[in-house]
């Protein structure tokens, strides 16, 4: 195979590998609405919030069914915040989890599809921050990788938020519906190559092992 076509071949081979070979942090965002809060505090407010992972997250838990996923301090972190608390104190406080865990059911018995996203401290051990999205119609996802892209809450029957901090003695608790989670940074926006890419990089390879060198005429 000639020098040009070995360049040719591996640069086709580059644009097509997916963009997640390369590892980079990736942050999604949620927002939503408190209609749980059995102590009375948060009323009926509104959250926002984020978590931020590496597209490289190491896969701690790995099934037929289940991927499981889990990062801690460095990059990793989940947070919340809220706005229109009944208490005062709470207005804009920023509730922050240094460990992450990352769970992806698919076809789980039921049959369920579930995407499970928990953050926890290292520093405060009561601290849970959780987004549970469940889908019983098992349509959601059609494997157990990290997603890398946001995945659409409108797939999900019931998309979850729960937040557990404070102390034994003043505990917080507080559940909501989340209404959007999409990607604000390292975002990802093709993960598998393009059919066109790969049909090019597969007549490259065809033509360099067809190719012949030709044989040079012995001059008299």
């Amino acid at each position: 195979m000639s020098s040009s076509l070995v360049r040719a071949v591996a640069l086709a081979f580059a644009l097509s590998m997916p963009a997640f070979v390369c590892a980079a942090p990736i942050t999604f965002s949620y927002a939503g609405s408190i209609d749980n809060d059995p102590f009375g505090v948060f009323g009926n407010a509104t959250f926002t919030g984020s978590y931020t992972f590496d597209s490289a997250m190491t896969q701690v838990l790995s099934t037929p069914s289940s991927g499981g996923y889990a990062g801690s301090a460095g990059l990793f972190s989940m947070q919340v915040a809220f706005t229109g608390t009944s208490d005062p104190a709470l207005e804009g406080a920023t509730f922050t989890g240094d460990s992450l865990n990352i769970t992806v059911n698919n076809d789980f018995p039921g049959p369920l599809d579930q995407y499970l996203v928990t953050g926890t401290s290292t520093t405060h051990s009561n601290l849970l921050i959780e987004l549970t999205f469940d889908d019983n119609t098992g349509t959601a996802f059609s494997n157990t990788l990290l997603p890398l892209t946001a995945p659409n809450v409108a797939s999900f029957f019931s998309p979850r938020f729960a937040l557990f901090a404070g102390t034994l003695d003043n505990p917080l608790e507080a559940e909501g519906v989340v209404d959007s989670l999409r990607c604000t940074a390292g975002c990802r926006t093709n993960t598998v190559p393009e059919p066109s890419t790969l049909a090019l990089v597969a007549a490259l390879l065809i033509a360099g092992r067809t190719a012949r060198p030709r044989k040079r005429s012995n001059s008299k």
